[in-house]
């Protein structure tokens, strides 16, 4: 029979997984305290959270929250596993793992769930080498802004011309006097 505290953590933790936009799974095995500190630090300054929760309160707080990505994610959590809950960027903390992992060989990551799908280790190194939201968005608005940068030029040729024409036309009357 669970006992209140395990209950709590349960819902603590399906509440985290039901807001997060993705949740990376990581083991943190032969972590120190001051590493694992300063993992807490670059992953909270963007915008997440590292949790470290027991293995069966993760899967019985994934069961609750009955979704196909979680379910399939619950393979990885053997030994232990550290959570990272990410509320707005969902790739930032990854990136941020990564480049932690560079310095150390820990924490270990297993896999993530970003917006609903589930990805292996393999797949979060070519994830993580994408360009962040913002870097996106100003390639899609250049990329809009050029067709139409080159449609206010013709339309500007066509009247340069016109004036052109206009302008040689009167040194032309001009010059007959």
């Amino acid at each position: 029979m669970p006992n209140n505290i395990n209950k709590e953590q349960v819902k603590f933790l399906k509440t985290k997984l039901e807001k997060a936009k993705s949740v990376v799974f990581a083991d943190y095995l032969g972590i120190s305290s001051a590493n694992a500190n300063s993992l807490r630090q670059k992953i909270k300054e963007t915008d997440a959270e590292l949790l470290v929760a027991k293995n069966t309160l993760l899967k019985v707080a994934i069961d609750e929250h009955k979704d196909k990505a979680m379910i399939e994610a619950k393979k990885d959590l053997k030994g232990s596993t550290a959570v990272i809950f990410s509320f707005s960027d969902p790739i930032a903390p990854i990136r941020a793992l990564f480049d932690f992992t560079k310095t150390l060989e820990f924490p270990k990551i297993k896999s993530a769930i970003i917006d609903g799908a589930y990805y292996e280790k393999a797949q979060l190194e070519v994830i993580k080498t994408l360009p962040d939201k913002k870097q996106l968005l100003g390639r899609m608005v250049g990329g809009m802004k050029s067709p139409l940068s080159g449609f206010v030029g013709v339309l500007g040729g066509v009247q340069r011309k016109f004036v052109y024409a206009v302008n040689a036309i009167a040194q032309k009357k001009g010059g007959e006097k």
